[in-house]
């Protein structure tokens, strides 16, 4: 769990998963784990994943 705290705010991307967590409420730390590879359980979850796509932190397969 360290290891993934850390890693966010060495993030360069960190001010994007701060902005896209105030839009949907949730934490940016959530946001962190669904662009690295954390499977979405929720509609919420899929529409920060979305706009995680729109903003290119996410290149779509």
């Amino acid at each position: 769990m360290w290891s993934i705290i850390k890693c966010y705010f060495l993030s360069r991307n960190r001010d994007v998963y701060r902005a896209i967590a105030r839009e949907y409420h949730t934490s940016p730390l959530h946001v962190y784990r669904l662009a690295h590879g954390k499977r979405g359980k929720s509609n919420k979850d899929y529409y920060i994943v979305k706009k995680l796509k729109e903003q290119g932190i996410i290149i779509p397969v």
